[in-house]
């Protein structure tokens, strides 16, 4: 009984293994190579997974995360406790600057706060101070969207000194050797309102009242204005009367990103009325356009910007516009080859074109070329005579706003490096 149920046993443990034996016999060999292959691989890369460490960011690359986020760079590019360093807003020329804001929101300011909620008021100030002697002191209130209408009001108050201005006389013929400088100071104070229909489209108007002031330079490398030119022949040099100004300004724009722009564009128009409180000698009006496109090529790893801009100034009968309010060419933003103030008179024109390429996530490169022309009498104001500048040029950003630019510029009177924390346009 024992050996049969021995026999019996052996059997079925013939049978049930069969099957496998058989579907192995039947198996490539090649076959069960591959699939030992695959699962080698497969237990190599499980393994592999779990030793990565996750992409660590450069030193600059956490300044400019920071600079997008907020985060790891209090006080220097985002704000803190209300606290920021800011410019100026000085012409170039001023020196090396030092200033710093205050904003503080009135309403709840915890990060989850709604920075478009209705009724939001929000307090500001600047006190800034360079090298060069030249300062500003400001304070504004700013109110958006009252009562929940798409609307924002500002009000703003400032005094500044500006006392090494260039001047190197009116028109376009002017001469860089009759370089001089004078001072200018005045006190402000405007209202604001800003309307915006619909996305695309702002709708602006506002006053304000002006009391400046012309003075003797403090620049002792160059002489004060009045010391080479007459200053008779000079608009507003011998007396300044206090103004009152209002504009009415209309822009569409659709920029993809206006803190760093790769597409779309933005056509404004602002016009002016000033009105001499003191002598009746300088009432004007001011008309300024201004337009800007960026196109971008296929990849969007390259954009062509463009810009074209114009300014005309219109004094009533035998009156005249003072030449501290005249349109000027020259420095940072406008024919980049030529000094701060290099040319002025009553109209301006002036057209950009630069080709950008992103040379690396947080740097592009850019070639540039600017041309325009001052004009006394607007039917002069024309495409003939145009003083050129070109250059190459370097912009520093993070993912989304732009953080500062270096240009290198060159014209008939020589080459121009500009560092600058504002787009050229």
């Amino acid at each position: 009984m024992s050996a049969a149920r021995s026999w019996v046993m052996l059997l079925l443990l013939v049978t049930a293994s069969a099957p496998v034996v058989a579907q192995e016999q039947d198996q490539n060999p090649d076959q069960i190579s591959e699939t030992s292959r695959a699962a080698l691989l497969a237990a190599e890369r499980d393994k592999k997974a779990g030793e990565i460490v996750p992409p660590q960011r450069g030193r600059i690359e956490k300044m400019l995360y920071g600079y997008d986020n907020g985060a790891g760079t209090p006080f220097l590019f985002q704000p803190w406790h209300g606290l920021k360093l800011a410019g100026g807003s000085f012409p170039a020329g001023a020196g090396t600057t030092l200033g710093v804001r205050f904003l503080h929101d009135l309403g709840p300011n915890h990060p989850g706060a709604d920075p478009n909620r209705p009724n939001r008021v929000e307090v500001e100030t600047l006190a800034a101070y360079s090298t060069r002697g030249y300062w500003r002191g400001s304070a504004g209130l700013n109110v958006y969207r009252p009562a929940g209408a798409p609307l924002d009001l500002h009000f703003r108050a400032q005094r500044y000194e500006y006392p090494q201005e260039d001047f190197f006389g009116l028109g376009q013929d002017s001469l860089e050797t009759n370089r001089t400088n004078y001072l200018l100071r005045s006190s402000e104070a405007s209202a604001e309102a800003v309307w915006k229909p619909g996305r695309l489209f702002e709708i602006g108007g506002g006053v304000a009242y002006l009391r400046p002031t012309i003075g003797a330079g403090t620049d002792s490398l160059y002489p004060t204005t009045d010391e080479i030119f007459n200053p008779a022949a000079i608009p507003g040099y011998e007396k300044q009367p206090d103004f009152l100004r209002s504009d009415a300004s209309i822009a569409i724009d659709w920029r993809d990103n206006p803190l760093h722009p790769h597409a779309g564009g933005r056509y404004g128009v602002q016009l002016s009325d000033y009105r001499d409180q003191d002598f009746n000698s300088f009432d004007f009006h001011r008309f300024a356009v201004d337009l800007q496109q960026y196109v971008p090529i296929p990849d969007r790893y390259r954009t062509i910007a463009l810009h074209a801009a114009a300014v005309l100034t219109d004094p009533r009968a035998g009156q005249q516009v003072p030449f501290y309010f005249q349109p000027t060419l020259g420095g940072a933003q406008a024919l980049r080859g030529f000094r701060e103030f290099r040319f002025q008179d009553a109209n301006s024109l002036l057209m950009s074109a630069e080709y950008r390429w992103e040379a690396w996530w947080a740097l592009d490169g850019a070639i540039f070329v600017d041309a325009g022309k001052v004009t006394a009498d607007r039917k002069d104001l024309n495409l003939r005579d145009l003083d050129v500048s070109y250059g190459i040029g370097f912009r520093f950003h993070s993912n989304s706003a732009f953080v500062a630019r270096l240009d290198l510029a060159f014209s008939r009177e020589g080459f121009i490096p500009l560092l600058r924390f504002e787009h050229a346009f």
